[in-house]
C-alpha cells in the first residue's frame, strides 16, 4: 500500500516523558494514524477521529527503541483528530493533541 508516500503530518510534540508522538494522514488513503518514539514499557497512544478510538502499546524494549504505529482510521480533510498520550504508571499524566485534516 502506497499510504506512507505524499503524507503530511498533522501533529508533532514531544512529551514531558521525552515521549516523541505524530499523528499523520494520508491524502492517498484517506487515514489517519498515531506514530510513537521514544517511549517506555506500558506507554499507550490513542487517536480518535470520526470513527473508533485506535491505540497502540509499547509491550517491549524494543518497541521502546522503535517507532510503534496504531491502526489506520479513515478520515478526509476537515475531520479533526485527537491523539493521547498515556505514559506507563500512575503518576503521570496523559497528554492530548488535536490537529484538523488539511
Amino acid at each position: 500500500m502506497l499510504c506512507g508516500i505524499g503524507l503530511d503530518t498533522l501533529v508533532e510534540r514531544r512529551t514531558a516523558s521525552g515521549a516523541g508522538l505524530q499523528v499523520r494522514y494520508s491524502p492517498v488513503c484517506g487515514t489517519s494514524w498515531g506514530r510513537v518514539r521514544d517511549t517506555r514499557v506500558g506507554d499507550r497512544i490513542e487517536p480518535t477521529a470520526a470513527g473508533p478510538t485506535r491505540s497502540a502499546e509499547i509491550t517491549d524494549a524494543l518497541d521502546a527503541t522503535a517507532y510503534v504505529y496504531t491502526p489506520m482510521t479513515r478520515t478526509a480533510p476537515g475531520t479533526l483528530v485527537r491523539a493521547c498520550f498515556r505514559p506507563a504508571g500512575q503518576t503521570r499524566r496523559e497528554e492530548c493533541f488535536e490537529a484538523t485534516v488539511r
